[in-house]
């Protein structure tokens, strides 16, 4: 569960944390930047990007392989509700 809450958060709030230590350092430096509409505009959208990049590559990479199973829905069978299934396929020779 906190790995799923970390995959969709982390890659939303990166680019403000990134601008934010930038922000920190230049302010230090002498600079004179803020937190503007530009910025938290270009923020959002990149960790938006983000998000979704990772939600695809987590959906890519995780879940259960459909070759060699046959799912199952759920039935009523004899005044019961069998819950649904995901079975190995039964080979053909």
């Amino acid at each position: 569960m906190i790995r799923s809450i970390l995959f969709h958060i982390i890659p939303l709030i990166l680019p403000f944390v990134v601008y934010g230590v930038y922000l920190y350092f230049n302010a230090r430096a002498g600079g004179d930047k803020k937190w503007g509409k530009t910025s938290l505009a270009i923020s959002t959208i990149s960790g938006l990007l983000l998000m979704a990049a990772s939600l695809i590559g987590l959906g890519l990479v995780t879940g259960e392989p459909s070759e060699g199973t046959v799912y199952v829905p759920p039935r009523f069978e004899d005044g019961r509700i069998i819950d649904s299934q995901i079975l190995p396929a039964e080979k053909k020779e």
